[in-house]
């Protein structure tokens, strides 16, 4: 009697070519590199190599998304996608590290059973959080801009006058930069400002489509819920909506903390038991709204100003931030997950 062989597969997807590493229940089978089209060919190539087999692979997040796990899938191959952080390694590895090498040790791993994929968004909320992630880049590339501008006036001697904003650019401001450019000859500047009017259009527009998709019928519930929430605005509103996409992955609030980087590392040995800086971990784009929106709501809510200010005596104004912004997470969370909008609490 046939028994199937446990096929374990990795892959490290580059743009032209895949490594691909496979393992047996029991032994290494061989490393071998797949041309387009990757996903058939790989699949073709398993199957019939060991054939009746059950597959399964695993490769890394990065910049090609979700859709090489979606064909393997469909093919019948189980197949994970992980966090490179969550892949286990040593100091020998890292020194060196090529594509062959982390390709059998994720394949390697995956067969001991110690990977653990990450979540995966169905396709429409991999849509929605294009839209948010591409709103960001934009306003991300336009501060660039505005920090390139300011670096040439600096390098010239050219002071900004008094009554007009770093922040915000108003029309008036950017007529005296082209003023500015005009007098002192500079091209690279007049490039420069063309950019950032470019890039100002660019932004309006995607806030505009960002407040379209706010209104769509599978998001009117939620937004109406988080904008109840005081510090959370449209763009952060947003963030949460197409990051998170699903609250209830989280069984604990420390699971989202942890999601978020807002949890401090530790190190501890025998008796002693220390806490250090804030994790690196975590969606950077989700902590950093979450910590501007933390700012604006001690602002607005006397509740969080208050414990604010008795945290910041304790420990310092930037961990008492750290603290209002996990507090906020848990009131998202409970407004999410119990569909009840959050009410200030009046003194």
């Amino acid at each position: 009697m046939y028994t199937p062989v446990c096929q374990s597969t990795s892959v490290r997807r580059h743009k032209n070519s895949w490594k691909a590493s496979i393992y047996s229940s029991h032994t290494f089978q061989k490393t071998l590199i797949i041309q387009r089209p990757f996903v058939n060919n790989l699949v073709k190539y398993v199957k019939t190599k060991y054939p009746n087999g059950e597959y399964q692979c695993a490769y890394e997040a990065g910049f090609s998304g979700f859709w090489a796990q979606e064909q393997l899938q469909a093919q019948g191959v189980q197949t994970i996608v992980v966090n490179p952080a969550d892949i286990p390694t040593t100091d020998k590895e890292r020194q060196f590290k090529n594509d062959k090498r982390d390709s059998k040790k994720i394949a390697l791993t995956l067969r001991s059973g110690e990977l653990e994929g990450i979540y995966i968004p169905g396709k429409q909320a991999q849509k929605d959080r294009t839209t948010v992630r591409v709103r960001a880049q934009i306003a991300k590339n336009q501060r660039r801009v505005k920090n390139q501008i300011k670096s040439i006036l600096h390098f010239y001697g050219l002071e900004i006058p008094e009554d007009f904003s770093e922040r915000y650019w108003s029309r008036k401001f950017v007529v005296w930069l082209e003023k500015i450019s005009n007098e002192n000859e500079l091209e690279g500047l007049e490039l420069l400002i063309e950019e950032h009017l470019v890039l100002r259009k660019l932004e309006l527009k995607a806030i505009r489509v960002l407040r379209e998709l706010s209104k769509q019928e599978r998001h009117t519930e939620l937004t109406k819920l988080l904008n109840s929430v005081p510090g959370v605005g449209l763009l952060t509103m947003m963030l949460l909506i197409t990051e998170i996409i699903d609250m209830k992955r989280f069984k604990r609030e420390d699971e989202l903390y942890a999601y978020l980087g807002l949890i401090p590392t530790s190190n501890s040995s025998g008796d002693k038991e220390s806490m250090g800086e804030m994790t690196k971990r975590g969606n950077k784009r989700l902590k950093s709204a979450v910590i501007e929106s933390a700012w604006a709501a001690i602002k607005k809510d006397p509740q969080l100003l208050m414990k604010y200010e008795a945290c910041r005596k304790r420990m310092g104004g930037h961990k008492a931030i750290v603290k209002i912004g996990r507090i906020l997470m848990r009131r998202i969370r409970r407004v999410w997950l119990k569909k009840e909008a959050y009410v200030i609490t009046e003194y």
